[in-house]
């Protein structure tokens, strides 16, 4: 397993660095949902369309409005998991160009998931990029598991 060796250790800063990058670019990307959910709510009040009493416990909130709340909320689900391995994997010191590149593959759906979610709202579409980005995920999931065992 000598000839995996070089993949690891080739430029260890930059790959520390690039996983830093890519990991702020999906925090980003929360921060800008709430950007653009902030956006529509007030839009919405200004409208007339809902009051202070529908964020009391964010009830009856229009559709169109809702939509950006749920890609809010998407930021926290499977995100997370990405988040902890991208942690673990540089905690244990397993972390690749392999990493790096899923990783950043991770991230690039989950922007175009966003986006689509707040954009044309194909479902079918949306469902899609959601699965790609589970399947890197798990791909992720196995290079990081893989990766511990052999550095054992």
């Amino acid at each position: 397993m000598e000839f995996i060796e070089p993949i690891w250790s080739f430029a260890e800063d930059w790959k520390i660095r690039l996983l830093v990058l890519i990991v702020l670019a999906n925090m980003y990307l929360a921060i800008r949902l709430y950007t653009v959910m902030s956006k529509a709510r007030f839009k919405a009040a200004k409208e007339g369309r809902v009051t202070t009493e529908t964020y009391k416990a964010t009830q009856n909130e229009p559709e169109d409005v809702a939509v950006f709340n749920r890609a809010v909320v998407n930021q926290f689900e499977s995100p997370v998991l990405f988040y902890a391995l991208v942690v673990m994997s540089l905690a244990v010191g397993v972390s690749s160009w392999f990493t790096v590149i899923i990783a950043a593959a991770y991230v690039a759906t989950r922007w175009r998931h966003a986006n689509e979610m707040i954009g044309e709202h194909v479902v079918l579409k949306r469902r899609k990029i959601f699965v790609r980005s589970i399947q890197i995920l798990l791909v992720l999931m196995v290079e990081v598991a893989i990766s511990a065992m052999l550095r054992a």
